[in-house]
């Protein structure tokens, strides 16, 4: 159904919720306010957008 060349992008999505489940698991068993800064929030907005771009200029360059 996939192919072997873009399993790499599939594999992003995935990594990326169990990030989110992990930190939803931390804050259920860790009931205090959790505090994070604006430096953080923007990693996990664009953290996932700069990967692929950065897996994407790569195989540009590497096929040039």
């Amino acid at each position: 159904m996939f192919d072997k060349r873009n399993l790499k992008y599939i594999l992003i999505w995935p990594t990326s919720i169990a990030i989110s489940l992990l930190f939803k698991i931390y804050s259920f068993n860790n009931t205090e306010v959790l505090l994070i800064n604006n430096l953080i929030v923007l990693l996990l907005v664009f953290g996932p957008a700069l990967l692929v771009t950065i897996i994407l200029v790569f195989n540009k360059l590497m096929k040039v």
